[in-house]
């Protein structure tokens, strides 16, 4: 399976909300170091879905248009 870079993002900005609530939720997550390891994953997602093509672009690059991009690319 391959992931666009807004997919990567997407998953990104997910993982920053998740990552807290899981750990939080469970104690023996903790212990493994859980939190680490989904923060190493969440900062290769941000790196990955870098899009140099929208340096210096005033629009098209916040979390809105990214949102509207991938439903527009994603219409059944």
């Amino acid at each position: 399976m391959r992931l666009t870079k807004d997919e990567a993002r997407i998953l990104g900005e997910a993982m920053d909300e998740y990552k807290y609530k899981l750990v939080a939720s469970n104690g023996s997550y903790k212990e493994l170091g859980l939190f680490n390891k989904l923060h190493d994953l969440q900062h290769k997602l941000e790196i990955f879905g870098d899009d140099k093509r929208r340096y210096g672009r005033t629009s098209q690059d916040d979390l809105h248009d990214l949102f509207v991009r991938f439903a527009k690319q994603n219409k059944l």
